[in-house]
């Protein structure tokens, strides 16, 4: 048997792609050729075949390669080519062979593809079946994966209901893995499992204030790490078809403070250390296997010593300590370590609520730069958390899974998206389009009402636009999904009693569509309510309490009169814009040109999270700038804030000057020197924090916030901006309350707490002067004038196309 199926590879390594035809009106012309291990996946092939050409193909269980051929090639292949597989067509058969089971599924799926069939999203709505009584191939081809790992898995994990359509959609887009890679908290683990010898040698845990406790090691105890390494071989002995073990440490602090582990090296180079021999005690008895640990917490920096070959690194792309970027981490741990994993958020409902546009994986310029430049940087493995929101988030999804397989699919996402719309939308393509642009964070709309009813009103096109009960279908999905984001838009802006009675409209809502996979019900039943203590869940109305007696629980869906009443009702509530977006350049200069006089010093807030650009201007060159900085007032064990100075003039848009903050609460003067003049950017990135810059008055200092870079500004600020000559209307768009003052200082518009847009009349004589958000709570962006915020006109920069238009 062994003998036949290699020569049926063999057969692979010349023969030359040619049309094969399957099935001709309607009438199968070959069978299915399957082995033992096979079977499950041909009958699968034959029913998908048949609902595809309506022929009935039979299956043969032979070893001889005829027909269409599903077989295995068993010659010996590495652990990183179990996903292996080739197709290719011949005069007289069809060959679809794999090194595995998993891998032959792959082409299985892979062949059906290629012959128009897809499941965009999980479940029979949107599952896309080509009608082809006539089926003939053209293949040659041999793929593998990019990732060994592909996985988009769902934290608060799936509804029952939806477990086997999820996984469903997993296999069918090869989003699944080669390779079982361990990477979890696994000291806690050891401790447990030799309770005894930790409870007989306390010097084996960490010394922290003086005692040795907590669930963190004292590494540079030998005995200790001969333990973890007799631990990690016996998980081997104990299993031997483990792919890999962790090593990565417990969650948290409570590092070990003893002078013996400090000579080490830093905390990460102390954790990589303990990985590293174990590494080497597993590959000498065990070669090829992987030892797991991520870059996170307090070990996210790089390390100094270099990684073992067969560690395998998981870099977090949240949660990182130390001020570094991403692309920091990754070229610091590129350079010690041969493999790198990336552990990634794609969604987590805490964070994005399933709204439009909220998290990574509805932010399709995000997937399309970060997958492929991962793989570059030497990431084969990625683990991205998501959630069952297939509404926000499913075209990401979909396109994530075919650029993890083959990460040159990155330069066709265009194409994959017209397909997709194509697919999914027929003749009702073109408004789908404008809909799937509004849900795309690449360019994330404000939830509005303004947003809302262009979603209604792109979808109500889309349904005069075709009668297909299949698409129909589709359009129902997105339309309760739309639905959704209207009703959490209403109660994430209500206050009291009518917030109760929005939110309990909102769960009784998403429980009868929880079978849609529009928006991930589980999590936002589990979590929500515990957030928001300010709402509540009746008696009996938990997540675990059944239907049956659940009083917010029905089972009763949608008709598709109340979905059309849903469409009907939010255009006419749902009103849109009155104003028309300006787009302005970036190239920013001072506005000392407009002599705009002098103004109360305004504030930028009580402190900035995350990464912050700030705009100076330098007259001549070579010049030094001068701030101060205090960081770690929120949180002090992220490391150092970074600060960083990129002229505009670079020609490799480089920075030229870097200092770091210690987060010790207290001020330290920062220089940062520069040869170059003309517009410069400030780059301050401190993981969440919470740093204060201060600069000198009069100094050119301006945060810019605009549709596609909104500012996020801390505690209440008031800033000051330009209305050009000849503006009609100032419109942007709010969130949280403060006041809009004219040039004279009055008050012409208050903002509530609700989010929205707003528009306000330029009376005449307004324009040309400087305009301010006063007592601000909230971020503000603008979208008719300037994005330009700044403390007074001294310290301001326009786009240049304004300053040269208002000299005029």
């Amino acid at each position: 048997m062994i003998r036949v199926l290699l020569s049926a590879l063999a057969l692979t390594a010349f023969l030359h792609a040619e049309p094969f035809t399957l099935a001709k009106e309607g009438r199968a012309l070959v069978p299915i050729v399957v082995s033992e291990q096979t079977q499950s996946i041909g009958a699968e092939l034959a029913g998908m075949l048949k609902r595809i050409t309506g022929a009935d193909f039979t299956i043969e269980t032979s070893t001889e390669p005829h027909g269409m051929y599903v077989g295995l090639n068993t010659a010996p292949h590495a652990i990183t080519e179990r996903e292996n597989y080739t197709l290719r067509s011949a005069k007289d058969r069809l060959l679809i062979l794999g090194n595995t089971p998993q891998a032959v599924e792959h082409a299985v799926w892979d062949f059906l593809h290629r012959i128009g069939f897809r499941q965009f999203f999980p479940g029979k709505t949107w599952e896309i079946v080509p009608q082809q009584p006539t089926l003939i191939i053209d293949v040659n081809v041999t793929e593998s994966p990019d990732y060994h790992v592909r996985k988009i898995w769902a934290g608060f994990a799936y509804l029952k209901e939806r477990n086997d359509v999820y996984d469903e959609w997993c296999r069918r887009n090869r989003a699944t893995s080669g390779i079982t890679l361990s990477s979890g908290h696994a000291y806690d683990g050891i401790m447990k499992r030799h309770e005894a010898e930790f409870a007989q040698h306390p010097e084996y845990l960490s010394l922290v204030n003086g005692e040795r406790k907590g669930n963190k090691f004292c590494i540079s105890n030998a005995e200790l790490r001969k333990l973890v390494v007799a631990d990690a071989l016996d998980q081997f002995v104990k299993n031997p078809a483990l792919d890999s073990i962790s090593n990565e440490p417990s969650d948290g602090g409570g590092w070990c403070e003893c002078a013996e582990c400090a000579k080490i090296g830093s905390i990460t180079d102390r954790a990589l250390l303990l990985a590293n021999e174990v590494a080497e005690a597993v590959n000498t008895k065990h070669p090829g296997r992987i030892v797991g640990m991520y870059a996170y917490n307090e070990h996210s920096p790089p390390p100094s010593i270099e990684a073992h070959p067969q560690v395998v690194i998981g870099i977090a792309t949240g949660f990182i300590r130390g001020g570094y970027t991403m692309d920091q981490l990754l070229a610091g741990w590129q350079a010690k370590a041969k493999t790198l994993g990336i552990r990634e958020y794609y969604s987590v409902n805490t964070w994005d609520r399933d709204l439009p546009g909220a998290a990574r994986g509805g932010n399709i310029e995000y997937l399309r730069k970060t997958i492929p430049h991962f793989h570059e940087s030497g990431a084969r493995f990625m683990s991205a958390e998501a959630s069952d929101n297939f509404g926000p988030n499913g075209l990401g999804y979909y396109l994530a899974s075919r650029l993890m397989w083959d990460v040159r699919e990155a330069k066709n996402v265009e194409v994959l998206i017209t397909d997709f719309l194509d697919k999914s939308f027929g003749p009702a393509q073109a408004p789908m389009s404008k809909f799937y642009a509004l849900l795309d964070g690449t360019k994330r709309q404000a939830l509005s009402d303004d947003l809302l009813g262009r979603m209604y009103r792109l979808l109500n096109e889309a349904r005069a636009l075709t009668r297909d009960s299949s698409i129909r279908a589709r359009l129902d999905d997105l339309s309760l999904y739309t639905r959704y984001v209207e009703l959490y838009h209403d109660y994430a802006s209500a206050q009291g009693k009518e917030r109760q009675a929005t939110f309990e409209q909102l769960f009784r809502f998403i429980w009868r569509i929880r079978h849609t996979g529009m928006v991930h019900v589980k999590a936002l039943w589990r979590d929500l309510p515990n957030r928001d203590k300010s709402v509540a869940l009746p008696a009996l109305a938990k997540y675990s309490d059944p239907e049956a007696t659940n009083p917010w629980k029905s089972n009763e869906g949608f008709t598709a009169d109340q979905i059309a009443g849903f469409i009907r009702d939010g255009i006419a509530n749902r009103k849109l814009l009155d104003f028309e977006p300006v787009a302005f350049s970036s190239k920013l200069v001072p506005a000392t040109a407009l002599k705009l006089g002098q103004v109360p010093k305004g504030n930028a807030g009580i402190y900035l999270r995350g990464v912050r650009d700030f705009w100076t201007w330098i007259e001549r060159e070579p010049a030094s700038i001068t701030l101060t900085g205090k960081a770690g007032i929120i949180y002090p064990t992220r490391g150092s804030a970074k600060v960083d100075l990129y002229p505009l003039a670079e020609a490799e848009s480089k920075a030229v000057a870097h200092f770091e903050i210690p987060p010790d609460k207290a001020d330290h003067d920062i220089e940062l020197k520069t040869a170059f003049s003309g517009l410069h950017r400030i780059e301050v990135s401190d993981a969440g924090q919470g740093t204060v810059i201060t600069w000198k008055d009069g100094m050119p200092m301006t945060v810019v916030s605009s549709q596609e870079q909104p500012a996020k500004l801390y505690g209440r600020w008031h800033l000051y901006f330009y209305v050009p000559k000849g503006t009609k209307i100032i419109g942007g768009f709010s969130e949280g309350e403060g006041f809009l003052l004219d040039p004279a200082g009055k008050t012409t518009h208050t903002f509530a707490d609700k989010p929205g847009y707003f528009s306000v009349p330029v009376p005449e004589g307004g324009d040309g002067k400087l305009w301010s958000f006063k007592h601000s709570a909230g971020n503000r962006f603008l979208m008719t004038v300037p994005p330009c915020l700044a403390r007074d006109a001294s310290e301001l920069l326009l786009p240049e196309e304004v300053v040269t238009k208002d000299l005029e």
